[in-house]
């Protein structure tokens, strides 16, 4: 005896009396590893195009952006407290212009991959003509 067909995550499953459902892709049973490795797969064919079609910068941007903020976070961090170690009033100044320099080195930053990503959808219209 078959039991209705339900719908979850865009994927139908259907149940047996006495046998197991099938369970929809979820971190515990390796859908998100295998989300990662398609991901990973297309960077890599990207990467491997030697006659260079496509562009890769538009996919790396977001990992470039994200290293960016930790170098930032771990920059900020170190400059803050190591202030403390020559004086007590160079550490005060250093644990307020840290979170200041930080603010200006993400605008910069982000206005940078944007000007990058500007650039790259700027030369794929102009290959479409």
């Amino acid at each position: 005896m078959e039991l209705p067909e339900c719908q979850l995550q865009g994927r139908f499953y259907r149940a047996k009396i006495g046998t197991a459902m099938e369970s929809p892709p979820s971190p515990a049973n390796g859908g998100a590893l295998k989300a990662l490795w398609s991901e990973l797969r297309a960077l890599l064919d990207l990467v491997l195009d030697f006659s260079f079609k496509r562009f890769v910068t538009p996919r790396l941007i977001r990992i470039l952006y994200a290293l960016s903020l930790l170098a930032a976070v771990l920059a900020t961090l170190t400059w803050m407290f190591s202030g403390f170690a020559s004086s007590w009033y160079y550490g005060l100044f250093t644990l307020i212009t840290g979170p200041v320099a930080f603010v200006l080195y993400v605008l910069m930053a982000r206005v940078v991959m944007e000007l990058v990503l500007a650039i790259f959808q700027i030369a794929e219209r102009g290959r479409e003509k």
